[in-house]
C-alpha cells in the first residue's frame, strides 16, 4: 500500500491536521475515520491539497471531488484507506 498516491493522500492530511490539531489524524492508520474527524472546510481544504499535490506529481490535474464527497453516508473519504482508493481511482482513470 506504501506508493506515491498513499504517500500524497497522507501528507495532506497531515498539512490539514497542522491547523486543526486532531490527534486522531497525527498518526493515521488505513481504517482510521477520516471524515467524522473533519468539518466540511477541512474536507474542501484536503481535496484541494491532494489535488494540488497531485498536479505537481502527475503533471496534470485530476478532480478528486464529486457529488459524493460532502456526503456523510457515501463520501469516498469515510476512512482513510477509501480516500487512498478514490484518489488512486481518479489517478488512473484521470
Amino acid at each position: 500500500m506504501n506508493d506515491a498516491i498513499e504517500t500524497i493522500v497522507l501528507e495532506s492530511i497531515a498539512r490539514i491536521n497542522k491547523d486543526l490539531d486532531n490527534p486522531k489524524l497525527r498518526h493515521p492508520a488505513p481504517d482510521d475515520p477520516l471524515f467524522a474527524e473533519l468539518d466540511s472546510m477541512a474536507v474542501l481544504d484536503l481535496i484541494l491539497e491532494i489535488e494540488a499535490r497531485l498536479q505537481e506529481h502527475l503533471g496534470r490535474y485530476v478532480q478528486i471531488a464529486d457529488e459524493r464527497s460532502m456526503d456523510p453516508q457515501k463520501t469516498p473519504f469515510l476512512t482513510v484507506q477509501s480516500a487512498i482508493e478514490h484518489v488512486r481511482e481518479r489517478a488512473d482513470n484521470g
